[in-house]
């Protein structure tokens, strides 16, 4: 399917002239995916102005913001999943500048850029070239192939910046002292190629934050993830060859090559070694491109959502344009496309993409941007740190991003959630292994700190299992009766959620993908440190309950007794675990045990009708979040398949945070509106959320900077959740089929669902056309509800 569209952007104004071409693929038949998601492709019909224009290139583990400068050259902005330095921030490896004799990117010539989502490319058509540019999902190499009518002159070149010691957002009250004059890459030349790397030498804040929580006999038993950490690339091309300092050569056919490696290597030679190794293996272009197609066809083919709005005129559905415009919808760049069902379409699939492209790595996608953070183009005057002056605004700089090295789980959780129900495993255990791997950490934290067994998992968590985001000196308070009125900066102090969240996603993931083996090897262990820490870390009252006393409702409520997040986690993870028969004997009678002690979730009762409450008791107002609704996601206590969408609705009504920062971010309304059976609340949301663009980037599909960064992946992930909650929600033993989807959004989807299911279905006009579920055994626990 090819979708033409026409648009013009500057910085002031954004004027958008859609001429469209829709694809002749019917909604509501069902469908082949990969003949499909091309439709979501985004395309520009200009070269940019500056390096906030870029799109996203990725396999997994390396990636590339690509952008094309109008009367300038191609540059491909280089990162890497694990390219992190001694203190955890996330760095790019380096620029790549690629100059053609001919300037395909003059003012006047023919443009088309596309971001080819369904083969996991970039392509620029132009009057007389076209380039392709794609990451090789199977080794880490990234392609630049360049082929002409005539043949052209070529120059590929580095380039670099000034590095700094920490992101903007960082707490770096180490020991480790940052320095003025910090690490900067290192430039090689090779035998006919170039080499450059990043080296964080003898530097690390690990034996720092061991000392600081009083965990020093840790040291040889946990590995150091910063020290002498290297990474960089290597370019090559078999048409050019090395000449001051640039590969230069003239053809009319190039494969411009660029290799990353990642190694913790004490001598930087170790590092050249291995890349040069890697990078000169044997190589076929052609086979490893229809690999790596086959790879994005069977990842597409695992699941989807394709909709679109059946009240419009057909012409209207589905013109999306690839640009963002001004809107009287507010400040900033908004998505002014109809058909907003296809607007939420496209950005659940763009959102998969993302995940695929940066996910497949050592560690999990950062919710702030992930590898794919580019310079932003802020407007004169504006405060952010490290900004460079251009013509027609200010330039953030490469490494920086907001919030820095933090995984704040709030936010990561919103990501990695959307692939349970897509199937997509390979990405999810990397966010799971990430929790995992830091158990031994954790366990000696929570002995230092509270003095007893357990493992407890904070908002905010560095790469090493620490975490410096608490109180005024960076520890959490221990005080177990801290003094009333006082202006304690909490935040996260008596924050314990994350863990018990954690853990309901595995078992989630268990239960979709019938992984017994995962259950009783990395699950139950996981699980029974979680558990073990509430069990000790709270007393009991007079009736033999646990008093969940302080804590706190997420950031929201900083002074909560039995807040109904924790309480809902407990009872749900300690429900399932023993559900399916998790662990021994002894194990679960001790869960059976402990479940008996869980108070029940606090409830309230408003102008007659029963709610949520976000605790038993509850004061202290700061975040912008809806604790109670965490009964009903994550931890599902209630909703349409429990047959309490009243309650759902009830609280919904009643919450204290209602569509914030514009439907977006990590806010998730639309999820609960969907456990609530709610479809038009749903689905205006999503509407409005995924009009939500960024001004100071040229891709509309990234979020929003505030209160995150851009790109803003939780903004992704959560509205993905709710799609499919809308779709289809499963508890109780059932499985219900559209329980919020409204009657004006054709679709066709396919999701993963409990004991190994696949779940397949049709609507159009209103009407479930079909609908089929493997293994047929299942098809007795679907219960089918109409579109509203």
């Amino acid at each position: 399917m090819d979708i033409r569209l026409s648009s013009i952007r500057n910085f002031k104004t954004a004027w958008i002239v859609l001429v469209t071409i829709l694809a002749t693929h019917e909604i509501g038949a069902q469908v082949n995916m990969p003949e499909s998601v091309g439709r979501y492709n985004v395309v520009w019909n200009s070269p940019s102005k500056d390096p906030s224009g870029a799109m996203p290139i990725g396999n997994g583990d390396m990636g590339a913001m690509v952008y094309a400068i109008e009367n300038g050259d191609l540059y491909l902005l280089m990162s890497k999943n694990d390219a992190i330095t001694y203190m955890g921030d996330l760095f790019k490896t380096g620029r790549v500048k690629i100059s053609l004799s001919n300037n395909p990117f003059e003012e006047g010539k023919s443009f088309k850029q596309t971001l080819d989502i369904e083969k996991g490319c970039i392509t620029i058509a132009t009057d007389d070239t076209d380039i392709k540019v794609w990451t090789d999902m199977n080794r880490n190499v990234c392609h630049v192939e360049v082929n002409s009518s005539k043949e052209v002159e070529i120059e590929a070149e580095p380039e670099f910046w000034q590095r700094f010691d920490g992101c903007v957002g960082n707490v770096t009250g180490y020991s480790v002292e940052q320095v003025l004059n910090p690490t900067q890459d290192v430039l090689m030349e090779g035998n006919n190629h170039l080499m450059w790397y990043y080296h964080v030498g003898d530097r690390s804040i690990m034996e720092d934050d061991l000392d600081f929580f009083n965990v020093e006999h840790m040291k040889n038993k946990l590995d150091d993830p910063f020290r002498y950490n290297t990474f960089g690339n290597l370019l090559e091309s078999d048409q050019l060859t090395l000449e001051q300092g640039k590969l230069k050569g003239k053809s009319k056919h190039f494969d411009i090559r660029i290799h990353a490696k990642t190694k913790q290597a004490k001598n930087p030679k170790d590092w050249i070694k291995e890349l040069e190794k890697q990078a000169f293996a044997p190589i076929n272009v052609e086979k490893d491109w229809q690999a790596h197609v086959a790879w994005w066809s069977k990842y597409w083919n695992r699941s989807w959502i394709i909709a679109s709005d059946n009240s419009l005129p057909e012409e209207h559905r589905e013109a999306f344009s690839g640009e963002w415009a001004m809107s009287h919808l507010g400040p900033g760049g908004w998505r002014v496309e109809e058909d907003g069902a296809a607007l939420a379409a496209q950005s659940y699939n763009m959102f998969r993409y993302f995940m695929a492209s940066q996910g497949r790595g050592k560690y999990p996608v950062k919710f702030n941007g992930g590898i794919f953070t580019m310079q932003q183009l802020l407007p004169f005057g504006h405060k952010r740190k490290r900004t460079k002056a251009v013509p027609h605004g200010l330039l953030t700089h490469e490494d920086e991003r907001l919030y820095g090295r933090r995984y704040t789980f709030q936010n990561q959780r919103l990501m990695y959630w959307p692939s349970i129900m897509n199937g997509d495993y390979d990405i999810l255990k990397v966010f799971f292994e990430y929790y995992t791997n830091m158990l031994p950490m954790r366990k000696a934290i929570t002995k230092a700190l509270y003095g007893h067994e357990g493992a407890y998992f904070r908002e905010n968590m560095e790469i090493n299992g620490g975490e410096r985001d608490c109180w005024r000196n960076g520890r959490p308070q221990t005080d177990q009766k801290p003094q009333p009125g006082t202006k304690a900066s909490f935040f996260h102090d008596y924050y314990f959620t994350s863990g018990l969240e954690a853990t309901m996603m595995m078992l989630s993931y268990v239960e979709t993908a019938d992984d017994r083996e995962y259950l009783n090897e990395t699950v139950v262990p996981f699980a029974k440190e979680v558990l073990t820490f509430f069990k000790f870390h709270f007393e009991k009252d007079e009736d033999g309950k646990l008093s969940l006393d302080p804590s706190m409702a997420l950031e929201t409520w900083w002074k909560v007794k039995n807040p109904s997040t924790d309480v809902a986690g407990l009872r749900s993870v300690l429900t399932t675990l023993i559900q399916m028969e998790a662990g021994t004997k002894k194990d679960r009678d001790g869960w059976k045990d402990l479940l008996a002690m869980v108070p029940e979730i606090p409830m309230r009762t408003i102008d007659g009708k029963l709610a949520i409450a976000p605790g038993e008791t509850w004061d202290s107002k700061h975040n912008a979040e809806n604790p109670e609704t965490y009964a009903c996601f994550p931890f599902q206590n209630y909703g349409v398949a429990w047959g309490t969408e009243d309650i759902v609705q009830t609280t919904m009504e009643h919450r204290v945070a209602v569509n914030k920062y514009h439907y977006g971010c990590w806010t998730q309304d639309q999820i609960i509106w969907a456990y609530a059976g709610n479809a038009k609340e749903a689905a205006f949301g999503l509407d409005k959320r995924f009009r939500r663009a960024e001004s100071v980037v040229r891709f509309p599909i990234f979020g929003r900077v505030g209160p995150d960064e851009c790109p803003d992946f939780d903004h992704l992930g959560s509205g993905s959740i709710a799609m499919q909650r809308m779709l289809v929600q499963e508890g109780n033993g059932k499985i219900i089929l559209l329980p919020a989807w409204p009657k004006t959004w054709d679709a066709d989807f396919k999701l993963h669902v409990g004991k190994g299911a696949i779940l397949t279905g049709s609507v159009k006009d209103g009407k479930l056309e079909n609908w089929d579920i493997t293994p047929k055994e299942r098809k007795k626990d679907v219960e089918v509800r109409m579109p509203q």
